[in-house]
């Protein structure tokens, strides 16, 4: 129990601040952003997509931050841009390129695992855009309205705190499953898998259930030595960012489930076959 809790309370404290600067920034700098996308040329799909894509790089957030920004884009309708920025800001930004580049000193891994991070972006910005349906969920949907005055810096403190308070709960209950997971499974199990595509499919597994913050999972992955090839690493590097234990519950509370589940099974595909063709030298 003194290791779990050890490594609970870490989580919390490493993704805490970043998912508070997320809240600030989606507040207050939400709307400014929402105005420049409506003034801006991004009416057009493939431009909105690649503006989201590399928006991480102006606008550098941890996993846990970008999530209200996205949250709060989308409901505005600006959905190809709110979900490639989703899922490329954990990794396109300048903060993750470094990290990444210190940990292996290796320019190949670094294109690649932008690359593929920016291919599932784009391919779940235009799959889930596609959607009939509403992909964002109100954060007041429960609460059966609220008064809607207009937003201003006398509504920011109430706003942030709320939600704030909204989304920790759910960061709560993902950092408690990841920490349960890194102390009572047995991660040796992972790095002994046999053969290429498992051995990828147990890092991809290994980097959902940890939940490492994607500005530092390159120095964990670096301190396994040689004991994992470039397609393993590359499996644990763009699908932990993505999709993991912390940040499911909070995908769930944000955005609706069909959206969720798609998200996550792309990515999957992005990270696997991508993965897989670095290990084998395909190209």
């Amino acid at each position: 129990m003194s290791e779990f809790t050890n490594i609970f309370l870490a989580l919390l404290l490493e993704a805490t601040p970043f998912l508070l600067a997320g809240v600030i920034i989606s507040v207050v700098g939400g709307p400014l952003v929402e105005r420049i996308l409506a003034t801006a040329a991004l009416r057009n799909s493939a431009l909105a997509v690649a503006a989201g894509a590399s928006a991480g790089l102006v606008l550098p957030m941890c996993d846990c931050g970008n999530r209200p920004l996205a949250h709060r884009l989308a409901l505005a309708g600006r959905r190809e841009f709110a979900l490639a920025f989703l899922v490329a800001a954990p990794v396109i930004n300048p903060i993750v390129i470094v990290t990444t580049w210190l940990a292996f000193r290796s320019a190949e891994l670094v294109v690649l695992r932008l690359l593929l991070t920016v291919l599932a972006a784009v391919a779940v910005a235009v799959v889930l855009s596609r959607l009939r349906r509403d992909i964002a969920l109100p954060l007041d949907a429960a609460a059966g309205g609220e008064s809607h005055a207009p937003p201003g810096p006398g509504t920011w403190a109430p706003r942030i705190l709320d939600e704030f308070f909204e989304l920790f709960q759910f960061l709560v209950v993902g950092a408690a499953l990841a920490a349960a997971i890194q102390v009572f499974a047995d991660q040796e199990e992972f790095l002994s898998a046999r053969g290429v595509f498992l051995s990828i499919a147990a890092m991809m597994f290994l980097a959902f259930l940890l939940s490492i913050c994607s500005s530092v999972d390159a120095f964990v992955v670096a301190g396994l030595g040689g004991a994992i090839g470039l397609g393993p690493a590359l499996g644990f590097l763009v699908f932990g960012p993505l999709v993991n234990l912390k940040s499911i519950p909070m995908y769930l509370r944000l955005f609706s489930g069909p959206a969720v589940v798609l998200l996550v099974i792309i990515c999957a595909q992005v990270a696997f076959a991508g993965a897989a063709i670095a290990e084998l030298r395909a190209w």
